[in-house]
């Protein structure tokens, strides 16, 4: 393990501020399940969710258990990319594959979607992960779709189903900082999403970083801090993965450079300023 993140662990005992680093996308692809199998592997990445219905889920499945020692690993909810494991008609384009973000969006606030349906979709990519031996730490959503008005109640009954006591709430607290609409909106949703899950007593991290927001405040350390520094656990989440899954799937992350920065010192003194102690999702 590297000297940088020996420093970070040994440190941990005498730190007050408990933060979880948690790669998403866990089986989007080979490459990119790599990426994040590099960053556990190097102690800095303590948690990552896995997608149930991709192309490298198995490979993904088989990676999991045998990092379970080094991470946690949750279930990344994808009702917005591939095809679904169920017959969900609300949720399906004319293809067969799931509608996109933005159709999603629209019919989950016009009332077009069937829970039964969502239930039984979440159900069965919860299943799928849990039957493969992996414990199931938590729930989340690609692109934080889980927060949707009617997504987040199926989440929250389907969690209680299978005995899952933890989620993500994306919830970042930074009014100011919203660059786009999207993210002012995630935010609105985010309000309900934590009123259904607390009634459903699901326990979630207190506040959300984005990875990028971090590179941004390498070098202030001041604002870093302030970011970082909250009562409750903080969640950093990101989207790690090798050169060649940005050739292979180019998207709105730069993969590489998140796994760079990750393991870089930059991100160690990052750790070290804001007295944070890493601790996965278990701790929640």
């Amino acid at each position: 393990m590297p000297e940088h993140v020996n420093a970070i662990l040994r440190a941990n005992n005498l730190s007050h501020h408990p933060l979880i680093i948690h790669a998403d996308d866990f089986g989007e692809t080979q490459q990119i399940t790599l990426g994040i199998c590099e960053a556990i592997e190097a102690g800095i990445v303590t948690s990552a969710s896995i997608m149930a219905n991709m192309p490298a889920t198995d490979f993904a499945l088989h990676r999991a258990r045998s990092l379970e020692d080094r991470a946690s690993f949750g279930v990344h909810l994808t009702l917005c990319e591939g095809r679904p494991l169920t017959l969900a008609p609300t949720l399906m384009d004319a293809q067969g594959n799931f509608c996109s973000k933005r159709q999603l969006f629209l019919r989950s606030i016009s009332g077009r979607l069937r829970v039964t349906e969502i239930e039984a979709e979440i159900g069965a990519q919860l299943a799928r992960v849990a039957d493969a031996g992996v414990h199931v730490s938590h729930l989340d959503g690609h692109k934080h779709l889980h927060q949707l008005p009617v997504v987040c109640n199926a989440v929250a009954h389907v969690a209680g189903r299978y005995g899952v006591e933890r989620v993500r709430l994306a919830a970042m607290h930074r009014w100011a900082g919203y660059a786009t609409p999207s993210s002012a909106v995630r935010e609105l949703l985010a309000v309900h999403a934590a009123r259904v899950f607390r009634n459903a007593r699901l326990r979630f991290p207190r506040r959300l970083i984005d990875i990028r927001a971090c590179m941004a405040l390498a070098g202030q350390m001041e604002k870093w801090i302030r970011l970082a520094r909250s009562t409750g656990i903080v969640e950093i989440f990101c989207h790690p993965g090798t050169a060649l899954a940005d050739q292979e799937k180019p998207g709105s992350c730069a993969r590489s450079a998140e796994l760079e920065f990750l393991l870089s010192p930059q991100m160690r003194d990052l750790l070290a300023a804001s007295d944070s102690r890493l601790v996965n999702y278990w701790s929640v």
